[in-house]
């Protein structure tokens, strides 16, 4: 079965690594056989994966865009995988992690990424309940200078 990118103006597709932009109006691009694929728009740079979930939807991502290489992640990912799967409790989100991890081993990276997009989202929203609002945080001190410091 045929897979229809439909694409906004200007919006990028990596496609087996090569990297396709849309010119100026909408477009449906058809591809017919199974390819590597992941929009602009889902590409997580590097210094945005700070927590456990998205460092692995980084790697996977890594996977992807770089298929040299996923042999040598295969067993990094395997590894960060069933550590999430360990840390969190909630049935639905062990679930998805079970399946990213299925479609991982089929090399389907692309199907991995939208199932951990989710547990991005519930582990975002268990850091955000536990992080201080901004106005509730401690301002942050110096130590007082010494007078051979001054």
């Amino acid at each position: 079965m045929a897979l229809k990118l439909r694409l906004k103006p200007c919006e990028r597709v990596v496609i087996n690594g090569c990297v396709v932009q849309n010119e100026n109006r909408r477009y449906t691009l058809t591809v017919s056989n199974f390819a590597q694929i992941i929009r602009g728009s889902d590409i997580m740079q590097e210094d945005e994966a700070d927590t456990p979930v998205r460092r692995a939807y980084f790697v996977i991502q890594s996977m992807l865009l770089d298929p040299q290489a996923a042999e040598e992640y295969g067993s990094v990912v395997a590894g960060m995988m069933a550590k999430l799967y360990t840390a969190f409790m909630h049935p639905e989100m062990q679930d998805r992690i079970m399946q990213a991890m299925r479609n991982v081993s089929d090399r389907d990276y692309y199907k991995a990424l939208a199932c951990l997009r989710p547990v991005m989202a519930y582990e975002d929203s268990l850091l955000s309940a536990q992080r201080p609002a901004r106005d509730e945080r401690v301002p942050e001190t110096r130590a007082p200078q010494s007078h051979a410091e001054a």
